[in-house]
This record gives C-alpha cells, structure tokens and sequence, in this order.
C-alpha cells in the first residue's frame, strides 16, 4: 500500500474507494428532496455559495456515495441545505455498522 500524488492506493481487489467514499449522500438527497430542489437547483445554489466546481453530476455522485465530500464542502452543503453540519451526519448505528462491516470485508 503506497501514498502517490493526493491518492491512497489500496491493495489490490479492494474497491473501498469506488463503493462508499461519504456518509452524508443519502440525507442530502432527502433534505434537498424536503426543499423540492432538483439536482440542478442544488447545484445551482451550492456555485453561488462558493462550489464553484459543483454540478448535477457531481451531486448525483454525492448522493450516490461514490464521491467524497470535503469539510468545506460539507459546510456549505449544510448552509444551502438550512441545516446544521453535524445533522447530515447523523447515521442510525445499525447503517454505520453495515456499512462498515462491508468495507472490512471488500463489498
């Protein structure tokens, strides 16, 4: 296991990194779903409030869990969001424990 340039490299048949990189996906999806944004418009306002490189996609993928969420980025997703950072934190124990019971396995 070797450090390159800003990237971990993980040892082979580990798909850690393509399979969960956030917890925070699945509440932003459904706190931007509660404020009735589309994808786009959440784009749209997180660029306004300074994400400049954020896009539909780049949400997509936050809410997919495929694309990790900076601490920056996740203060200003909380600010657009109307909520407090820790809440898009907030995880049931038994979702943290499957999740990372999947991660030491490989899933």
């Amino acid at each position: 296991m070797g450090v390159g340039r800003g990237s971990v490299k993980f040892p082979m048949g580990n798909d850690m990194a393509r399979r969960f990189r956030n917890l925070v996906g699945p509440k932003v999806r459904l706190l931007r779903g509660k404020l009735g944004l589309t994808q786009d418009q959440l784009a749209a306002r997180l660029q306004l409030a300074g994400l400049a490189d954020f896009d539909r996609v780049t949400v997509a993928k936050v809410e997919s869990q495929i694309r990790s969420v900076f601490d920056f980025e996740l203060v200003v997703l909380s600010r657009v969001l109307q909520v407090e950072a820790n809440e898009l934190m907030e995880v049931p124990q038994a979702v943290l424990k499957d999740a990372l019971s999947k991660l030491s396995r490989g899933e």
